[in-house]
């Protein structure tokens, strides 16, 4: 009688530890949230100045953890740094190759949004960028 209650005990107790040890191995989402924002995109761009279609990459920056490097932002062929919060990105405003550059947008799934300012000494032009992950 006492080896099947000591038994029952150690069964209960070994089968407490194993939901214990297997509770803890949660897979933990503590990657950045620029995570999503990686990668190459397909952008369909509407600009007061016109209509166009290209690809950017978007690669980690460097300087911390929500920071983001956009290559070829306006087709332009340059590097242009933004930031992120969340789902939201912001372009603060930088000078590239002549054109100032500044905008805002935000992801949600494989599509990022975006609205873009660009001028250079004396035009400007906004735009829309649908960018869709390839």
């Amino acid at each position: 009688m006492k080896k099947q209650i000591l038994l029952k005990t150690y069964v209960l107790i070994l089968f407490s530890l194993t939901g214990y040890i297997l509770s803890g191995c949660e897979k933990e989402d503590d990657a950045p949230a620029r995570d999503q924002f990686l990668g190459v995109f397909t952008v369909v761009e509407s600009c007061g100045s016109g209509n166009d279609t290209y690809e950017i990459i978007i690669m980690e920056s460097g300087t911390n953890a929500n920071a983001i490097i956009i290559n070829n932002l306006y087709d332009w062929e340059e590097s242009a740094s933004a930031s992120i919060s969340g789902n939201n990105v912001t372009i603060p405003s930088q000078l590239l190759d002549g054109i100032t550059f500044s905008g805002s947008g935000s992801i949600s799934g494989n599509t990022l949004t975006i609205n873009l300012s660009v001028s250079t000494g004396d035009a400007s032009d906004n735009c829309n960028l649908i960018c869709t992950r390839k």
